[in-house]
């Protein structure tokens, strides 16, 4: 809380002395009225902090009003003064207010100057209606006691709504970007980059408003040209150093007229402020503009550069989950391209290529390879009485087993064709070959399937193994045709039973 009554005391301070600074620049400096910057103090503080602001715009513009009456050595306390003090002070107020009831609360820059319709719609026509509040009270207080105005009382408002649009125009754009930019420090850093465009605003105000009037053609006295260097640095610079060089341009302009130089010297003392204060407006209104359009432009650009962004990422997911996707089918494809569809084991395609595969390995280090050759004793009558389907779930029972029976990650059950079924064991022992073949034999009889073709009354399974130590030039072909002939043994001595073929074609039965 300490902090911020500190704050909002620091706001007070700051804009009531710009407040002052300004108006009495303008009154004793200057030594006019035509402009009055001070309004834009009293806009800009309105419209950055709310209406609790306006007491001090109230007791800011009390104060400049009799300071100005005491340097006419008059009177600060006839009833006179204090009703023209007194509703000038009101109007400059209520003015500032009208500012803020017109815009609305200003939070940043997004939502005021870099909007166009904002600027349009609300700041310009709100600087205007501010003005002439003002001006109906300032003028209005002199005819309601009956004073005389110079040229007339319409001539006072128009002057006095004048004065102070142009004051607002010119000094709030650039108090509130100071408020609403936290660096803007580091922004006006880049004056310092824009001195060639400084250098062309100060020469040409020099031959434009200033002595050096003298040396120009006059077809080359077209005020106009000092948008030349602000257009460049609207084009190129923050909105900060925008508005500094519009203040700037202003000063120059103001100060030059006043000191008797410019296209704008006419007989008619009104005629030249209303001809500088026109130009001033415009120019300040032009470059709000502007400067609203770029704003606009940048914030589309930066959204569609998102946009692009996020289509682009979008797009790089999809393709990325779409190449997933195909890589998990690929996957699928291959996998199925090489499984058995009814028992899940892998198919005579993956056994042959993975018998090779172990086989070359097993030659290149001298190690065994083991192969155990399957079959259904009596599958064929067992088809007949049951049928294919209850013969296909005999199959898968089957396959089933001999996956539990490749318990070593390198085995390899698969499908060898119709009811025979393979199991490559690498690094094969034959003991353990031999004892893992009579594990299953009995496994496979022990599911009791009814089989009433076979003499046992269920179905069993014949093994034929084979272990071969790979020799040069020989196949895979070799170590199939002993595992395959060790199972025709079994078949042909009584099924049900296990046969092992060695390599000198030696083959016992194992009971």
């Amino acid at each position: 809380m300490a902090g911020q009554e500190k704050a909002a005391k620091m706001r007070w301070l700051w804009f009531g002395f710009f407040y002052l600074l300004f108006a009495f620049i303008t009154m004793y400096l200057f030594q006019t009225i035509s402009v009055w910057p001070s309004a834009g103090v009293a806009v800009a503080a309105l419209l950055l902090y709310g209406y609790r602001m306006a007491w001090l715009v109230f007791v800011a513009s009390i104060l400049v009003v009799l300071v100005y009456f005491a340097s006419l050595q008059q009177s600060l306390w006839s009833w006179q003064v204090l009703v023209i003090t007194l509703l000038t002070a009101t109007g400059n107020t209520l003015g500032a207010a009208v500012g803020l009831w017109l815009c609305g609360h200003v939070s940043s820059m997004a939502q005021s100057f870099a909007d166009l319709q904002w600027v349009l719609k609300r700041f310009l026509p709100a600087t205007a209606l501010c003005g002439v509040v003002a001006a109906v009270f300032g003028v209005g207080s002199y005819w309601l006691i009956s004073l005389p105005w110079p040229h007339g009382y319409l001539n006072g408002v128009v002057n006095w709504s004048v004065s102070n649009m142009v004051g607002a125009l010119v000094v709030a754009p650039l108090l509130m970007c100071q408020q609403l930019q936290p660096g803007w420090r580091r922004s006006l850093r880049q004056a310092r980059l824009k001195l060639l465009a400084l250098l062309c605003l100060s020469v040409t105000a020099f031959f434009l408003f200033g002595p050096g009037q003298i040396w120009l053609p006059p077809a080359f006295l077209q005020p106009a040209l000092l948008l030349i260097p602000l257009l460049f640095v609207t084009l190129t610079a923050s909105p900060c150093v925008v508005f500094l060089f519009q203040v700037m341009t202003f000063l120059l302009v103001w100060v030059g007229t006043t000191a008797g130089y410019g296209p704008f010297i006419s007989e008619n003392p009104t005629d030249t402020e209303t001809a500088m204060q026109l130009f001033c407006g415009f120019l300040a209104a032009v470059i709000l503009v502007i400067q609203a359009l770029l704003a606009e432009q940048r914030r589309l650009r930066k959204i569609w550069a998102t946009e692009l962004l996020s289509s682009k990422r979008l797009l790089e997911q999809r393709v990325e989950e779409r190449t997933r996707q195909l890589s998990e089918a690929n996957r699928q494809l291959e996998l199925l391209s090489v499984t058995d569809a009814l028992t899940g084991l892998a198919n005579r395609r993956r056994f042959d290529s993975y018998l090779s595969a172990e086989w070359q390995r097993a030659s290149r280090l001298g190690q065994k390879v083991g192969l155990m050759m399957l079959d259904v004793d009596w599958f064929k009558n067992y088809n007949d009485q049951y049928g294919h389907l209850q013969g296909d779930e005999c199959l898968r029972q089957i396959g089933q087993l001999l996956r539990l029976g490749a318990r070593r990650a390198t085995d390899l059950a698969a499908r060898y064709g119709g009811e025979e079924f393979a199991l490559v064991v690498p690094q094969a022992e034959v003991s353990y070959l031999k004892q893992q073949a009579e594990l299953m034999r009995v496994a496979f009889a022990s599911l009791h399937i009814p089989h009433q073709g076979s003499p046992l009354g269920y179905v069993t399974v014949s093994i034929g193994i084979a272990v071969l130590t790979p020799m040069p030039q020989q196949d895979p072909e070799l170590l199939i045709q002993l595992a395959d002939e060790a199972l025709y043994r079994a078949k042909h001595q009584g099924r049900n039973q296990v046969v092992l073929a060695d390599e000198g074609q030696q083959r016992s039965p194992v009971q």
